[in-house]
């Protein structure tokens, strides 16, 4: 049986780089966070995990964020000693990230970055330098652009691509989604609700400029006579899928990142998510008119994707339950966990590199 380490933030709920593989059973935890571990997934002690990671005795190491206030080089000496010295002092675990051997561990290791920035800040850089593949959610289509402004050299891709360090660490990035949560597939995967709106959304709107020009495209369908569900205060996780499986197609802006969470929840439970035009290079992505319905920001083209799409409302049955099915093929975290072990494996395969 293969036998992994994940090394990462396990203290932190808003913290997902690892956190999908806690449904692998090959998966040995390591907290590299700030705190305690809220999942209670470390079973031995830091010395000996290391020591193990040393002997190569994992056939892959999963790195995600460790927290470490590395040097940031858009920041002076005394900001960057002062955020340093703060943290250690208050989080002393972190030294667990900084000295964690990556260097040693060969093909063996492997990068996860979940965050909602486009950017790979430069903490990351020794995890990109000695990992075999790196995977990262709001990967930019052209990924040199995932490497702008970390230096004083980079501040357009063709510096970038000046870089050898940077064009070999180019071929390593690959895309993942933030998929769904565990006990969100277990309750309402199977949810069937009958059809009462055509079009639903919920959600803030403060700071959120695209979010109101949609809005407003959504009101005037409304006026036309469209039967369109707006909730814009936060609501329960229950009371939202629930509106979300009675609606034919549910408007879906991007968050903090392109990928959300929205996204695959709304397909979940059986309906077609209505998304912005991806910035992102997206794994296993819904298809447009297939699973989903994809819109630009120009204009008026939310609202005409929207009138076009319910001419035939019997087509957007079946598109909803073809996104549930692709989640559940694609989108879960047993189906994430699968898809970073065995993109490692191929990767290593490819290079031909033996540990």
């Amino acid at each position: 049986m293969a036998r992994y380490l994940a090394i990462g933030n396990l203290a932190s709920k808003n913290v997902w780089d690892i956190r999908f593989l806690l449904t692998c059973p090959e998966v040995e935890f390591l907290n590299a966070g700030p705190g305690r571990d809220l999942f209670a997934r470390q079973s031995r002690p830091v010395r000996a995990i290391v020591a193990d990671a040393r002997r190569g005795a994992y056939d892959l190491v999963i790195a995600g964020n460790n927290g470490f206030p590395y040097f940031n080089p858009r920041k002076n000496v005394v900001r960057n000693v002062t955020n340093l010295v703060r943290k250690i002092v208050a989080h002393p675990n972190l030294l667990t990230g900084w000295r964690f051997p990556y260097a040693r561990l060969g093909s063996r290791l492997v990068g996860i970055d979940m965050e909602d920035r486009p950017i790979l800040d430069n903490r990351w850089f020794s995890i990109l330098e000695h990992s075999i593949c790196f995977f990262k959610r709001e990967l930019p289509p052209n990924p040199c652009n995932a490497l702008l402004y970390t230096s004083a050299k980079t501040e357009d891709s063709g510096n970038v691509l000046h870089s050898k360090t940077f064009q070999r660490w180019l071929k390593k990035l690959r895309p993942i989604s933030l998929g769904v949560e565990p006990d969100v597939c277990r309750e309402f995967s199977n949810l069937n609700a009958a059809k009462k709106t055509d079009v639903f959304f919920a959600g803030d709107l403060t700071n959120r400029p695209t979010r109101h020009s949609g809005l407003k495209q959504l009101e005037r369908l409304k006026a036309e006579g469209y039967a369109i569900d707006v909730a814009p205060m936060k609501m329960p996780r229950a009371d939202f899928l629930l509106r979300c499986a009675q609606a034919h197609i549910v408007w879906s802006p991007e968050g903090y990142g392109w990928d959300c969470f929205r996204h695959y929840e709304i397909a979940l439970v059986g309906s077609v998510p209505l998304m912005p035009s991806p910035t992102i290079q997206r794994y296993a992505p819904f298809e447009d008119e297939v699973h989903a319905l994809y819109y630009f920001a120009e204009g008026e083209h939310l609202a005409t994707r929207v009138r076009r799409a319910l001419q035939n409302r019997p087509r957007l049955l079946e598109m909803g339950q073809a996104a549930r099915q692709h989640v559940l093929t694609w989108h879960t975290h047993e189906a994430l966990s699968r898809y970073v072990t065995n993109e490692a494996q191929r990767a290593r395969a490819e290079t031909g590199l033996q540990d």
